[in-house]
């Protein structure tokens, strides 16, 4: 049997069969799930959010979304953003925050969702969660007030992988495809030929047969029709885990099969978009007029929602040529108040990231438990240097001190939190004095940046293992500006390394570390400092996790620390 593209083969049936699983049911006369929003706080990144919607249940256990619906009347298109993480790990508030920004700007209505993952699932499991999250959203267009002829989708690293896959299908109402380092050739991708990694993702038997799966799982190696999604293909053109060649060959195989497919270089990328630094950002305006063309859509900005979560209030602000101002987001709970507060501050290696980049899976256990919480953005190098992002910080610190009022906090109880790089800032402002000034004419300088607890996630501790040289890239340079790998260096690499500043006078400590990364050491001997300074602190382990609690989302062995976090922060920041 053939049909218009070529002879036909048995998993050209299979997919046919799996496509008709998710027409919406209301072609059939049955009704659509109905739109149960479980939080209502959203998902504490952008305020209005529709939190935890169920879209299916499968084999007893729930799958949900997150959903914005812009304010105003009409229908908009919507684009269904699909998280990476290797298809292991990840979640709907995991990897995606900085494209949730990016759409709610512009105007678009947006779906974040969670799907099943490996290797307690096979790969295709989640091909068939996409499947059932885009019939739910078009089944239920009205109440999201969006056109279900209009639809996009946007994936990065595995989400990319499978938004790609499932617009090989002809999916109906989807019309683009964007991709952030997707791996569309995945027999390019020699460590998925392992037959261990084979078979955590595919399934037991797909050790037998690595080639046949690979293949069969790769979208370029779909036919693809004029019938197809056009496809805007991003990506970094340093990626070191899936070759940019990658999406050139896929590009050239969706055109020739008359499709629509454009490159996105972002020179000097990597493979992560959440990692690119600010300079790169540009691909945010060029990534919204592509989607804004494909759809139909008429860019405008929103009309944000009135909400617990804040977003950009300034705590530096800038005379005219001084540079950016700086700011942050916050969340305030239900009461009067005053409420302990967690300062939040991310990683990135000092260079990348921003208040909702890596620490957004922290958001929501904080928030339920009743503490306010403030994320902050500071400068980055190489705008400045090291000192400049710790005064930054410090001044972070003073101002919602001074503000406590305002925030209804109670000053006395405020912790830090930080992460990677945040982690090294954390520590090292509380091993260090911050008295206030009081000759300051500045009010905000006179108020001390002391803490009543801090909480280091995977931090820096040590500089000196971590730098051999003064290359361009080594943090002796993009910290410091130094030219030369000499005493004087080591000092200054001494001086701004927390575990030779530890002393009994510091807050307590809750260090959180996975034992599967470089920086596991580094908090065994700060622990160990801490313990000789006999300064109150513990160290919760993740045994076998990877570094940044992102890549934690999705892996209940590892979500233990939420829990803990919260009940250590309850412990330290009680009345």
């Amino acid at each position: 049997m053939t049909n218009r593209w070529g002879p036909l083969r048995p998993a050209d049936f299979l997919i046919a069969i799996s496509m008709l699983s998710w027409i919406p049911n209301a072609m059939f006369g049955e009704p659509c799930r109905p739109v149960e929003v479980r939080n209502p706080e959203g998902n504490y990144i952008v305020p209005g959010t529709w939190g935890e919607i169920v879209y299916a249940e499968v084999d007893g256990r729930e799958l949900a979304l997150d959903a914005y619906v812009q304010q105003g009347r009409g229908q908009r298109p919507a684009v269904v953003v699909v998280h990476g993480g290797n298809w292991t790990s990840g979640s709907r508030i995991a990897f995606v925050p900085q494209f949730l920004e990016m759409l709610t700007a512009a105007g678009f209505n947006w779906f974040s969702i969670d799907y099943r993952l490996a290797p307690r699932h096979p790969l295709p499991a989640a091909l068939d969660d996409l499947r059932e999250a885009l019939a739910f959203i078009r089944c239920n267009a009205s109440r999201f007030s969006v056109d279900p002829e209009r639809i996009a989708f946007l994936g990065d690293d595995a989400g990319g992988h499978l938004a790609a896959l499932l617009a090989t299908e002809g999916p109906l109402g989807v019309r683009t495809v964007v991709t952030f380092g997707a791996p569309f050739d995945l027999r390019g991708l020699e460590r998925l030929r392992a037959s261990e990694t084979a078979r955590a993702l595919f399934g037991s038997d797909a050790a037998q047969d690595v080639e046949r799966v690979l293949e069969e799982l790769s979208p370029a190696t779909r036919r693809i029709n004029e019938e197809v999604p056009s496809f805007l293909a991003v990506f970094g053109t340093a990626d070191r885990e899936v070759p940019p060649r990658q999406a050139e060959d896929f590009c050239r195989i969706v055109t020739e099969g008359g499709g629509r497919c454009d490159l996105l270089p972002v020179e000097g990328g990597g493979h992560l978009p959440e990692n690119w630094p600010p300079h790169l950002w540009g691909y945010k305006d060029k990534v919204v007029r592509w989607l804004a063309d494909e759809l139909d859509h008429r860019r405008g900005a929103d009309t944000p929602y009135v909400a617990r979560l804040r977003k950009e209030v300034a705590y530096v602000v800038r005379d005219v040529g001084g540079g950016e101002p700086l700011s942050f987001d916050y969340y305030l709970p239900p009461g009067k108040g005053p409420f302990p507060a967690v300062i939040l501050v991310h990683g990135g290696g000092w260079e990348a990231g921003s208040k909702i980049t890596y620490l957004t899976p922290v958001l929501e256990p904080l928030a339920r438990a009743g503490f306010a919480w403030f994320s902050i953005d500071y400068r980055l190098t190489p705008e400045v240097r090291h000192p400049e992002q710790l005064e930054d910080l410090r001044r972070a610190i003073r101002f919602i001190r001074h503000h406590a009022g305002r925030f209804r906090i109670d000053p006395r109880r405020i912790a830090l939190l930080g992460e990677s790089a945040g982690g090294q800032m954390v520590a090292q402002v509380a091993a260090e004095p911050c008295p206030p000034n009081p000759e300051s004419l500045d009010p905000v300088e006179r108020e001390p940046c002391g803490t009543a607890a801090v909480v280091s996630f995977y931090g820096v501790y040590d500089f000196l293992p971590l730098v051999t040289d003064a290359s361009p890239r080594s943090l002796l340079v993009r910290l410091f500006a130094r030219e030369a790998f000499d005493e004087e260096a080591r000092v200054l690499l001494r001086r701004y390394s927390p575990l030779y500043h530890v002393h009994s006078g510091m807050p307590p400590f809750l260090l959180i570390n996975g034992t599967a990364e470089r920086l596991w050491e580094q908090a065994l001997q700060f622990r160990d400092a801490l313990v000789r300074a006999e300064v109150d602190h513990e160290l919760y382990a993740l045994e076998g996790a990877p570094h940044g609690m992102e890549h934690w989302e999705g892996r209940p062995e590892w979500m233990g620390y939420k829990s803990r976090l919260v009940a250590w922060l309850g412990e330290k920041l009680g009345e």
